[in-house]
Order: C-alpha cells, then structure tokens, then sequence
C-alpha cells in the first residue's frame, strides 16, 4: 500500500514494524513519538497496533516534522485537536500562536517559489551551456550567463513601476 493511498486504509492496521515501514522509520522512531505522547496505539495482548487514524495521524506529525515544526509545537496542535485544551484564555493563545505560524508557513512558500524559479532559470542556463559552449568555456559563459538572468530578474521584480520610485 501506498503512503499516498488513503482510500485503501479502511480497517488496515499494523504492527509497530508494519507501520514504521510505511513511514521508512524506525520501530524506535514510532516508540519515540508514542513516550512523547503523540501517537496512542491500541495493544492487543500488549503488542502495539496501529490503525487508519494512527496512519493519518502520524502522516500528519511527519508532514509538520518535515517542514520544520518542532516535537512540542506539533504537540500543541494535537492537544487542541484532541479536545484536551478546554480553558478558553488557553485556546485564544494558542489560536494566536497558530495564526502567527500561518503567516510564517506562508511566507515560507513564497521563498519556497522563488528559490524553485530561480533554480530552474539555472537549470535552464546549464543546459543551454552545456548544449553550446566548448567545455573549456562552460563553466566563465555560464555564469556570465546566469549574471545576466538575475540582472534581468531583479529589473522585471523591481521596477521603479513596482516599488513605486518613480516621483
């Protein structure tokens, strides 16, 4: 089964191995995540079983891990999601701190898409380079090259039309 393949999950479940598997972790990566609270298991005969909602819900806690949220701060979420923060000035902070890694998160994409634009422009140098350029010249022409490009980057995203220079 796929990582990606939620349809299939129905009433799948694994064992701690199974499930570590999937996830291309360790057994002691998930008893980790689980002594820290946030993966609850059901046991059968004491053998750890995991479920579709253990499955979504550590997807979940990768996802975040992956784009650099910490341990506790994934855990702050899930105690809301999980109904465990009732105390209203608790929940406003939190939902403050929530907002605040929102604007974060969406920064990030921003760069995300420029550092990926900008690298495909290089990618795009290289291979017109390479496809043109004896070896020798390759490496002077490609930079030379990749300076024009951001020069001409930088004049089309900052323009006097767009910061507004013009008096």
């Amino acid at each position: 089964m796929s990582k990606n393949n939620h349809m299939s999950l129905g009433e799948a479940s694994w064992g701690i191995r199974e499930f570590a598997e999937i996830f291309d972790v360790t057994p002691r990566t998930i008893r980790f995540y689980e002594d820290k609270g946030l993966l609850k298991p059901a046991r059968n005969a004491g053998v750890r079983v995991f479920d579709a909602e253990d499955y979504l819900r550590f997807e979940r806690i990768m996802r975040a891990k992956r784009i650099g949220f910490t341990l506790d701060d994934i855990k702050e979420v899930l105690e809301v999601t999980d109904g465990h923060i009732k105390d209203r000035v608790e929940l406003l902070r939190r939902k403050k701190n929530f907002e605040s890694a929102i604007r974060s998160l969406k920064r990030r994409r921003e760069d995300i898409d420029v550092i990926s634009r900008n690298m495909s422009e290089i990618c795009a140098i290289i291979s017109q380079n390479v496809e043109n350029v004896p070896d020798s010249d390759g490496v002077f022409d490609l930079a030379t090259a990749y300076d024009a490009k951001f020069k001409q980057t930088l004049a089309d995203d900052y323009s006097a039309e767009t910061l507004d220079l013009k008096g």
